[in-house]
């Protein structure tokens, strides 16, 4: 982390307060607090939507509010659950306002096709869509466990997004402009500046609080989450043996007892997600990024395109993804895209984010863009095959840090060997093959 204007070793502070953790750092007392300048709380915009579903998470939203009463819940599904133990994705789709600006891949067209495909799936499902497209995506699939909140007519309505739209269409760009220190050496670490828009900010930003929403509302009593990107199910995906895109997992579904097992190291503490591939490096805790606003673009670790968690590790992770973003806001650091707030989430939160380390796929199920995230909770290559689950802070940027939970090793398919990651990149031209 270095030395950064103050003076202040923060690299040295993180690593004597790393040795004195507990299982859920407490929301205000965060291990990385720039000076102890803080930002907005979440506690003053998370209410509950509705009676919180299960006793555990209306005590997880009254110790947040710091309430004493016993708290009101309901506990009963208001939509019986699709199976035992089914998990519940969610997903917020708000279309760009400038279309005719925006790639094909990025146009509303291509979104509602791959949300079709999310559709397709079979599973419970909650999805946060503007009230313009209800009939549109209601059309999909017409069972009651595809269930449908159009409770914020706009993306700005979004509680953690309403106080924020001056922030994402100037300060943010011009945080994103001021950014400095990057080089075509930094190869996929650099920022894009594509992403760079208030609209994209505000979708990004909104994430973490529909999760809560969902949580709270949890029409159909569940307590397994998997949280996805609407357009996570990319055209050009792999296709199965019937030439159907991203057929493997529509034909498969999600297998619980996958995603039980990262909750077993996520636990109520925090949620699983993957991480992109480090092929051009990655901060340890003694980068500058972490305290120089002008770096923080190195501190995209995580693709949270995916995401798993119980119900309360979902409501511990979002309500720091929240107050990380304000404390970030409130010192000058970059907000808007998500990816550039994980990690610091993770630092400043022990055992709120566990990881997924990214591996090359089976030659079946890749291409140039695939992330593990998106197959590795699923049936795809039965119950042995399972991904790899670590904790990050000791993987990636402490290396002498000794998590107080065990990481989990891969099987079946997902077992790969260094000649994997060459023979992917050979394959898709990242590498040149070496002649014999």
């Amino acid at each position: 982390m270095g030395m950064y204007e103050n003076g202040f070793d923060q690299a040295s502070s993180y690593r004597e307060k790393l040795k004195h953790i507990q299982d859920l750092t407490p929301i205000d007392e965060p291990l990385i607090s720039w000076s102890g300048h803080r930002g907005r709380s979440p506690r003053e915009y998370l209410k509950p939507p509705v009676v919180p579903y299960g006793r555990e998470v209306a005590e997880w939203q009254n110790a947040l509010l710091g309430r004493q009463e016993v708290p009101q819940f309901r506990d009963t599904p208001e939509v019986p659950p699709i199976r035992q133990n089914a998990p519940t994705m969610v997903l917020i789709f708000y279309p760009r306002p400038d279309q005719g600006d925006a790639r094909p891949i990025h146009q509303s067209a291509s979104y509602l096709k791959r949300i079709e495909r999310i559709a397709q799936l079979g599973e419970q499902t909650i999805l946060y869509v503007p009230p313009e497209l209800m009939e549109t995506i209601r059309a999909m699939r017409s069972d009651p466990h595809w269930y449908i909140v159009d409770s914020y007519a706009t993306v700005w309505d979004i509680p953690t997004n309403d106080y924020q739209r001056d922030n994402f269409a100037n300060k943010q760009p011009r945080l994103f402009r001021e950014f400095d220190g990057c080089t075509d050496a930094d190869g996929e670490l650099r920022p894009v500046d594509r992403y760079n828009r208030a609209h994209h900010s505000a979708v990004c930003n909104a994430k973490a609080f529909i999760m809560y929403d969902a949580v709270m509302r949890n029409p159909f009593g569940s307590d397994r989450w998997m949280y996805v990107d609407a357009g996570f199910l990319f055209d050009d995906g792999p296709r199965d043996s019937d030439g159907m895109i991203w057929g493997d997992l529509i034909k498969s579904g999600l297998a619980e007892a996958k995603i039980d097992r990262a909750i077993s190291v996520s636990r109520d503490t925090g949620v699983v997600m993957g991480e992109y591939s480090h092929r051009d490096g990655c901060p340890d805790i003694e980068d500058e990024c972490w305290s120089n606003p002008r770096r923080t673009w190195r501190s995209r670790q995580f693709i949270a395109n995916v995401y798993v968690g119980n119900s309360l590790g979902m409501l511990n992770y979002s309500a720091r993804f929240m107050q990380t973003v304000d404390d970030m806001d409130a010192n000058g650091f970059y907000t808007g895209r998500e990816e550039f707030v994980v990690a610091f989430v993770a630092l400043r939160y022990p055992n709120s984010v566990f990881s997924i380390p990214w591996f090359p796929l089976p030659r079946r199920l890749d291409y140039r863009w695939q992330f593990p995230g998106k197959l590795v909770f699923s049936r795809v290559g039965g119950p042995e095959s399972v991904p790899p689950i670590v904790d990050p802070i000791a993987t990636l940027y402490v290396r002498d840090y000794v998590p107080s939970r065990q990481s989990l090793a891969a099987g079946g398919i997902y077992v790969t060997s260094p000649s994997d990651y060459y023979e992917w990149e050979v394959r898709h031209g990242l590498a040149i093959p070496e002649t014999k």
